[in-house]
């Protein structure tokens, strides 16, 4: 149906709707990790393939957005952390963590740490993600050309020849393990990725995903989405929505003031300023770049900053506002 009717990311929101619709009903149906990180690791791949020795003399023109990041993840959090404590009446922990603009598992680990409510923070997050990918794209397309769903700067024909698998799958398999050892966040997507980066910036070879593997990993990637729901009564999931639905509205509110704002400074497309900032996860925002033909290497790099910067900064803040309520 997406497809038809020239959705962007069809293959993404396709998997992910039916998924969500079939958790809610109630079918037996489940994204395991086995499922996951295949279809992760060939998304990384691919985004890998996006690097290439351009983006060294792009390098200066992202100096003010990376180094604007930092503010404009602390007016998010400030903003979303109000809005979980005040309008959700979550306590003080489960409403810290649920507002970070940081990962899922994350963002989940460290807030049961802290005694938070993890499932909160978890669906939280999941439907935030799940809005994000759902409403962004078809934003940002009423004020940008149409959406390529398979841009040949990634992809190409449907042919896997024995050299493509074998430099494909090499990045995988050394992706993954380089990933899980040097214990990288979302290790399956970010490791293989980082490997295809290095191979394709050092020029060692330029392979292409052919685009049905691609689509194959984008409905894996969709399904996963959708699955978070799994399990939720009717009840719990509407308040989840209506909750996340206000906290996405407050990102994406903050996300194209910023994205407007630095664009404005710079000079740069504040739609790939908008992709670059946006609350969404790193795969998927990455992939509404791929499908809108604008770098995703520029979208990979801030995401990728985000997750280092607020992983660095949410335990110190959460100390900070420990310490400040008990005085």
């Amino acid at each position: 149906m997406f497809l038809e009717i020239g959705a962007p990311l069809p293959w993404v929101l396709g998997s992910m709707a039916a998924c969500a619709v079939a958790s809610v009903i109630g079918l037996p149906i489940q994204a395991s990790a086995a499922t996951r990180r295949p279809m992760a690791a060939v998304i990384g791949v691919v985004l890998g393939s996006s690097f290439g020795p351009h983006l060294f003399t792009q390098a200066r023109d992202w100096i003010i957005p990376l180094a604007a990041l930092p503010f404009f993840l602390a007016t998010a959090a400030l903003l979303c952390v109000t809005y979980f404590r005040k309008v959700a009446k979550f306590d003080p922990a489960t409403a810290y963590f649920a507002g970070m603009p940081g990962g899922i598992a994350e963002m989940v680990v460290m807030g049961a740490e802290r005694g938070a409510d993890e499932r909160a923070i978890g669906l939280i997050h999941g439907a935030r993600i799940f809005l994000v990918v759902f409403i962004l794209p078809f934003l940002i397309r009423l004020d940008h050309d149409p959406v390529v769903t398979a841009p040949t700067a990634a992809v190409t024909g449907e042919v896997a020849d024995w050299s493509l698998l074998l430099w494909a799958g090499g990045c995988v398999i050394v992706g993954l393990a380089i990933g899980k050892l040097l214990r990288l966040p979302a290790w399956h997507l970010v490791g293989p990725l980082a490997v295809s980066a290095a191979v394709h910036m050092s020029g060692l070879a330029d392979f292409r995903i052919p685009g049905w593997a691609l689509a194959a990993a984008q409905v894996g990637l969709g399904a996963t989405i959708g699955c978070r729901f799994v399990g939720l009564t009717l009840k719990v999931l509407l308040r989840t929505v209506a909750l996340a639905a206000g906290s996405t509205l407050i990102l994406l509110a903050v996300t194209f003031a910023w994205a407007a704002g630095v664009g404005l400074l710079t000079g740069l497309d504040p739609v790939l300023l908008t992709l670059a900032y946006s609350p969404g996860g790193l795969a998927e925002m990455s992939m509404v770049a791929l499908s809108l033909a604008l770098e995703p290497g520029v979208v990979i790099i801030h995401h990728l900053t985000r997750v280092v910067l607020v992983l660095i900064a949410a335990p110190l803040g959460f100390r900070a506002m420990a310490r400040r309520d008990k005085a």
